[in-house]
């Protein structure tokens, strides 16, 4: 019978007792008959190892109705990668995104992060995205927890609705895996060579049964230290534009039509440099109650606990190069309009401002997922239910100190090298001092997002006396999910520029020109790595530059007078409701859903091939209230922030087919057809109202929008040839509807005063919009042992997958090209293989992952779109048994220091990033 997670488990495996048990303590022992040429008695020979996991991981994707992939691991610590996100991009189809050079979120056949569901043990695993999302991150959940990951490309009724990419399950171990106790625990260091810092790792699970093995108990912990540093070289926005009028005139200088050709040109709106700096605390805890007292019930609790707190640090430097006056005669224009010299100077109007921005604080990240259930086998009939509750929160306490020199008195940005990267050059200025700086502020910006979820579900399956008819399955699902988003926000800002007045959540405080320099140089200091050590800009120019840490923001807030920056104080500037709390960013969304499904499982042995599969539907009902703050702009000076909510909603059929042919002892077909849906982002749904009786403009979020919907095809073969060896190949398509895009609309608004024609506002806000999105692909997979060959090159396998896809449909313009664009984060190209050794001692891998070109954003900074280059990256591992019993082990991420590129085109590159390679040294012990 197929479990919850459509696997019904190795085929024939048989496993003496001993074996079995060497395989939970983490020998990876899948057992394999052999004969004795002595005696002719069968003998069990043990794989072990990488190819261990290869073996489960193809019986996964094997013996499954649906179409699935899964990475499966036996060793503590054995997981192909040392982050779930980045183990998730060895699957076919699916392609990951990165902060910090760390695996962040994943897509799956083009869908972007937040259109994916994600489980753990079955529970949902909430988002922790700053500002509201539904995008699941990845890096802090602990791969030693994980004994599988599975990533489901098609649907059955009884799956949890909520992902049109697919649905990434994250798989424990569980105590009565294994009727032997076991305690097995790993140490590790980690090197970063950009942070050049050392960091530890710690690792411990443990396993025991009671009661004539009927009760389990697991436990596990983790801790680990991590210095994540990045830099990037940034020219954020390129931008044309004619001459600014002034008076009867236009100032030389404005325009960029550098050249005089009659073509504005593009130049750099904001060039900069920053320093990402975040060290990183994460413990993280399972624990797993199992108690079957006979064969026919089985009960359970179990919960998962991941923290990260990050101490930021960042620092960046960056120059306001548009805003300045143009010096025609020394700057030039390269290849496609496209400035590659640009020197700026200063004008009463239109001043160049220099600033030294360090981003501090702290941001931490908390999630829960818990379960209590339990299955009751009547025979015929088969029961099964849960409860869980899960939870996630960041709190982002940012914290800015900038240091700006407005009027630079000259400002030269170069991109004449390899890299097309900005290389900056301030005549008459040193980066390393308060020298010239004229304003300098201290920003507290608290911002708390939370997410939570009850849910109850309850299955009944029955098997009938059929041959065909396997089984029929329905069951109800009942959810309950809350999402709110709090922001305060407070400045403090010292400044010797005359004319500069408080106003929103600004206070500013004059002050002399000589009190801003010797706070700087008698607090800050400079980058103690200097910039882009690890990475290559084509260039070496500025470095280092002024550090304004904690010091420098805590002797701005005291040379203020105002004692502290409390955010819960009084504000005294008008338009805020003498609060400096955000209301537009303070709201909550109330989400309801009642699910049932009807399913029935069956199976045709008599045929000329074999068919079995699912059929059924799901049905989802699904309310959304949505609660927060209106802004309402009376009159210049009269604001008011009323309270407000608003209900929304929909009902939904999901149909699907999954159908599976097995053409010979070795080879597979499938073949399935759905319906799937995911939900908008909670910022999109949340009410958010902000009007301006003045000009009668406004925005506000969609409390109505309805889900992304997506009618998705499968048609797949899969040759297994070993049982250490497969090709597969999948054809699919996939037909999205109901996007989210943002369009204007005229609204009358109640209890709001509007012009003459009856209370109405030109109203921006999120909506579905009426075009479809298809996308096309194949994706091939193969996996091979060479057992064959002589020792020792018998140890030696091979694994490698690619995907092709393509959309059309998509309505996103380049406004630079006038073509349409690509679909979101789809790359057309992307593979991935792994070359591999072991032995009954040593083990190596080598693996590489590369994706072509992807859209990151439609519109972007300017409404430009924003392309993300081809990335690739090499990561290896060796590990030695020095004793059956403990392994030494090194490890390598990102070994030859990629960097990742972004451009609005390929001559006017907007981030060169690098966060060079990480390097693990470790030994891990079973008992």
């Amino acid at each position: 019978m197929a479990n919850i997670y459509g696997y019904r488990g190795p085929r024939s495996a048989t496993r003496a007792p001993w074996a079995w048990a060497a395989s939970v303590l983490f020998l990876h022992g899948w057992s394999t008959p052999a004969i004795s040429a002595q005696s002719g008695e069968l003998e069990e020979v043990v794989v072990t190892g990488i190819r261990a996991g290869l073996r489960s991981s193809l019986e996964v994707k094997r013996e499954s109705i649906t179409v699935v992939d899964a990475i499966s691991a036996e060793d503590i610590g054995d997981f192909p990668d040392k982050n779930l996100g980045e183990a998730l991009q060895r699957i076919t189809g699916v392609q990951i995104s990165r902060q910090d050079g760390e695996g962040r979120g994943v897509s799956i056949r083009g869908a972007e992060p937040g259109l994916n569901r994600v489980e753990i043990n079955g529970v949902t695993a909430l988002s922790l995205t700053v500002g509201g999302g539904r995008d699941v991150d990845f890096r802090d959940l602990p791969v030693e927890f994980v004994s599988r990951l599975e990533v489901f490309k098609s649907s059955t009724p009884e799956m949890t609705e909520g992902g049109i990419g697919g649905t990434v399950r994250v798989v424990t171990r569980r105590p009565l895996d294994s009727a032997e106790p076991y305690l097995a625990g790993s140490t590790q260091m980690v090197y970063s060579d950009l942070a050049r810092e050392y960091d530890p790792k710690l690792a411990i699970i443990g396993s025991r049964t009671f009661l004539n093995n009927t009760l389990g108990l697991l436990g596990a912990a983790t801790y680990e230290e991590r210095h994540l540093d990045s830099h990037n070289a940034r020219t954020t926005g390129w931008l044309r534009r004619s001459p600014t009028p002034t008076g009867s005139g236009a100032t030389p200088g404005r325009g960029t039509d550098v050249n005089g050709d009659g073509t504005n040109d593009w130049i750099p709106e904001i060039p900069r440099y920053s320093l990402d700096r975040r060290e990183t605390k994460r413990p993280a805890f399972l624990g797993i109650v199992e108690w079957a007292p006979n064969e026919a019930v089985k009960v359970f609790a179990e919960g998962t606990y991941a923290k990260a707190k990050e101490q930021v640090s960042s620092m960046l430097m960056q120059l306001s190069a548009a805003s300045g006056l143009i010096d025609y005669a020394n700057s030039v224009v390269g290849p496609d309009n496209t400035v590659t010299h640009l020197e700026v100077i200063p004008h009463p109007l239109f001043q160049t401002d220099l600033a030294y921005r360090n981003i501090g604080g702290s941001l931490e990240r908390e999630q829960y997922t818990t379960a209590l259930g339990g299955e009751w086998d009547l025979g015929a009939f088969k029961l099964d239910g849960r409860v869980t509750y899960a939870s996630a929160e960041v709190q982002n306490d940012e914290k800015n100190s900038t240091a700006t020199i407005f009027g630079v008195p000259r400002a030269i940005v170069d991109y004449n090298n390899s890299e097309r990267a900005p290389n900056f050059t301030f005549p008459g200025i040193d980066t390393t001092t308060g020298d010239a700086v004229n304003n300098l502020t201290a920003v507290f910006n608290p911002r708390t997002n939370s997410q939570e979820e009850t849910s109850a579900q309850f299955n009944v399956e029955y098997q009938p006396e059929i041959n065909w008819l396997t089984s029929i399955k329905t069951g109800f699902e009942v959810r309950e999910l809350t999402m709110d988003s709090i922001l305060f926000q407070r400045t403090i800002q010292l400044t010797s520029r005359p004319g500069i007045s408080s106003g929103g959540s600004t206070i500013s405080i004059p002050v002399a020109q000589s009190v801003i320099r010797d706070i700087i140089d008698n607090n800050s200091g400079v980058n103690d790595v200097r910039f882009f050590a690890t990475g290559d800009l084509g260039f070496n120019g500025i470095r280092y530059w002024n550090d304004n840490g904690d010091a420098t923001y805590n002797a701005t807030i005291a040379a203020s007078g105002l004692g502290n920056i409390d955010v819960h104080g009084f504000n005294p500037n008008t338009e805020t409701n003498n609060s400096f709390q955000n209301y537009l960013d303070t709201w909550e969304v109330e989400e309801k859903t009642n699910a049932a499904y009807l399913q029935s499982s069956f199976k045709f042995d008599g045929l000329a091939i074999p068919i079995s599969g699912t059929l059924g539907v799901r049905y989802v009902d699904t309310e959304t209230m949505s609660s927060g703050y209106n802004r309402i702009r009376h009159a210049p000076g009269v604001v008011t922030f009323p309270r407000a909510s608003h209900d929304g909603g929909y009902k939904r059929w999901l149909p699907s087919l999954n159908l599976r042919f097995d053409l010979s002892d070795d080879l597979v077909g499938r073949m399935t057809a759905g319906k799937v849906l995911a939900r908008p982002n909670p910022s999109q749904l949340a009410l958010r109202r902000s009007l301006d009786s003045v000009g009668f403009t406004g925005s506000r979020g969609n409390p109505e929008l309805k889900p992304y919907e997506a009618t998705q095809y499968d048609l797949g073969l899969e040759w297994y040839f070993s049982r250490d060896g497969f090709v597969s190949a999948t054809a699919f398509r996939k037909e999205i509807a109901e996007f989210v895009i943002n369009k204007s609309f005229s609204e009358e608004v109640d209890g709001s005063p509007g012009d003459s024609s009856g209370n109405e506002y030109t109203v921006v806000l999120p909506v579905n919009g009426g075009d479809d999105v298809t996308v096309n692909g194949i994706e091939a997979g193969a996996q091979y042992a060479f057992d064959f060959l002589p020792q020792p090159f018998n140890g030696f396998g091979a694994l490698a997958n690619v995907t092709y896809q393509k959309d059309k449909g998509f309505k996103g313009p380049n406004i630079i090209t006038g073509e349409i664009l690509p679909f979101p984060g789809l790359s057309r190209l992307s593979y991935n293989y792994s070359l591999y050794f072991e032995n009954d001692r040593f083990s190596a891998r080598a693996s590489y992952n590369w994706r072509e070109k992807w859209l990151i954003s439609a519109s972007g900074r300017g409404a430009l779109p924003e392309f993300n280059e081809d990335f690739g990256s090499l990561d290896a591992s060796v590990s030695y048994n020095i004793l059956p019993e403990i392994t030494v082990f090194v490890e390598a991420i990102n070994l030859l220091g990629d960097q990742r590129i972004e451009h609005n085109t390929e001559l006017r590159r907007i981030a060169n990033e690098t966060y060079g390679s990480r390097y693990f040294l470790g030994v891990r012990a079973r008992l």
